[in-house]
């Protein structure tokens, strides 16, 4: 019997190493959307479909998603439910190393550029008094059946050189502009005639223009207003520098680790964020404003591997001065990315019993929300203590309300959190700290919204007295609290605006979460079933130059 159960062993062993493993080379196109027609490269997919199969996501698909199958391609149609994820050849015996595809629903695809053989015109707009956040609609032709890529752009006067200059050409006008927001959903309708957008943040009086391709319209004059006032100056450049460092890792079978490496937000405070280097090649240059990289290894013990990636981008300084009895308050409804931020989601506990009644206590019957802004900030650096050292990342930012200490993430979290509870649009923002000597730390600071104006940034922990190597503009230290209501300095860098809730590559994959870092993100990690475990290692942004 001992001599059978070897010979068995033997053969079954002899078996499993002989199966060919299929192998996938390329996903073409890697970005797609349902009913489009995709084809897998690779190799040892068998020569008849016959029991393989191929798995998007978890999923295997059906038998009318498949066009043709051969042992070195697999074309077929994906179906209406596909899900962004980890794409997986297998058969009856075993199954291929993932690769990575996404939905272009959820990613923002860079679009062909359209050759424009006419030129955009611009022969009307809706109103003649226009506010930040207001809704303008823009009529005229040759605007392109569909977006793409095409974008529309208002006069933005960075350092006032449209305010101090003695004669304004409309060149000044077109020199500096700032894109209706990507990221607020800013565009609600776009046809070849006719153009909805919301006017963004940063926007001053000038001009109104259409980029279609390579072609851009001429100028159509548009008045914006506010109630108050505000400038961008004081840019600086930054080269920056991140890494993320995996090693250690054990398997039980072929494992993927999936990084999601966030890239500085672009806002008009912000601009023109350049990505100069990553280091390796990643599967995705930017998804969901993430650099993706993907790991995959059959065996324990490989070498770390680090992924690094370089920016270049500029940070403006922003100043307001705002009159506060001329300001309306919000009314939820009226744009949706503002009424998620009168909400309660998985960061910020606007709903929390304690959070309300401290609410309604610091604001009492105040109905303005702007002063109800400013009443909890007095509160913050009246009542509470800043401590400079970030706590542990389990660690309750509703401790503060008791204990009246907390980090700047707790204060950022808290004093959001508070304004929610009051009614006043809030988000909370993440990132780095500039200091003096360069080194940078995490930090957390947030904004509120008022129409009209737009978005006022404050810093709650530096407005308390955090200790940080601070600059000194124009040779003069700054009064913290006073200017950090209503103002920001450019040695903020943002990665990103309140809560990004990602969804997994795939529902079996392990995730990994780093809540008191530079982006505010579900996913910062994921792992495939298979992965018993890894170690990882993610530095903060360093400066490499100021300039």
């Amino acid at each position: 019997m001992l001599v059978i159960a070897l010979i068995v062993g033997i053969s079954f062993l002899i078996s499993y190493h002989s199966k060919v493993v299929p192998e996938i080379t390329s996903i073409n196109p890697p970005v797609g959307v349902p009913g489009d027609v995709i084809v897998i490269n690779g190799k040892n997919f068998g020569k008849e479909r016959d029991m393989n199969y191929v798995e998007f996501s978890g999923s295997k698909l059906t038998s009318s998603a498949y066009i043709s199958w051969s042992d070195t391609k697999i074309k077929l149609v994906l179906p209406a439910n596909v899900q962004d994820g980890l794409v997986v050849v297998g058969n009856k015996n075993i199954r291929s190393k993932p690769a990575l595809f996404a939905n272009e629903i959820d990613i923002p695809v860079l679009v062909p550029t359209v050759k424009q053989t006419t030129k955009p015109v611009i022969t009307a707009i809706t109103g003649k008094l226009h506010y930040r956040g207001d809704l303008l609609t823009i009529t005229g032709n040759n605007f392109g059946d569909t977006r793409g890529d095409s974008k529309v752009y208002f006069t933005i006067d960075y350092d006032d050189k449209i305010k101090n200059a003695e004669i304004v050409t409309s060149n000044m006008y077109t020199e500096n502009m700032v894109p209706v927001s990507e990221f607020e959903a800013g565009y609600e309708f776009w046809s070849n005639t006719e153009i909805r957008v919301r006017i963004p943040d940063g926007a001053s009086s000038g001009l109104v223009q259409i980029q279609v391709g390579d072609e851009k319209s001429e100028g159509y004059e548009c008045e914006i207003s506010s109630y108050g006032s505000s400038s961008v100056k004081l840019r600086r450049i930054y080269l920056m520098e991140y890494s993320a460092d995996i090693a250690d890792l054990y398997t039980n079978d072929i494992s993927t680790v999936t990084l999601r490496c966030p890239i500085p937000l672009e806002t008009y405070y912000q601009p023109e964020v350049q990505i100069t280097e990553i280091n390796p090649n990643p599967v995705l240059t930017n998804y969901q404003n993430a650099i993706i990289h993907q790991l995959s290894k059959s065996k324990n013990y490989f070498p770390k591997t680090v992924f690094k990636q370089t920016f270049v981008l500029p940070v403006y300084e922003r100043l307001s001065s705002v009159n506060a009895d001329k300001t309306v308050n919000y009314k939820k409804g009226d744009i949706h990315f503002v009424d998620k931020a009168l909400e309660s989601d998985a960061l910020i506990p606007s709903e929390n019993e304690e959070v309300k009644k401290l609410a309604a206590e610091i604001t009492g019957k105040e109905k303005n929300n702007y002063k109800k802004a400013k009443l909890i900030y007095d509160y913050f650096c009246d009542k509470c203590k800043i401590n400079s050292k970030v706590r542990k990342n389990d660690a309750d930012p509703l401790d503060l309300i008791k204990s009246k200490k907390g980090d700047s993430y707790d204060f950022a979290i808290m004093y959001t959190a508070l304004l929610r509870a009051a009614g006043v649009p809030c988000l909370t923002n993440s990132g780095v700290l500039v200091l003096q000597d360069l080194t940078t730390q995490p930090h957390w600071w947030c904004e509120f919204y008022l129409p009209g104006f737009g978005w006022l940034p404050v810093d709650p922990a530096i407005g308390a007295g955090l200790e940080y190597k601070s600059w000194t503009e124009g040779g003069k230290s700054l009064d913290s609290r006073d200017f950090y209501f209503g103002n920001m300095d450019s040695h903020h860098i943002l990665f990103s605006r309140g809560w990004a809730e990602l969804k997994p590559f795939s529902q079996e994959n392990k995730i990994v979460q780093h809540p008191r870092s530079f982006a505010l993100q579900s996913i910062w990690e994921e792992a495939s079933e298979s992965t018993v475990k890894y170690s990882s290692y993610w530095s903060v942004p360093i400066i490499r130059g100021v300039y």
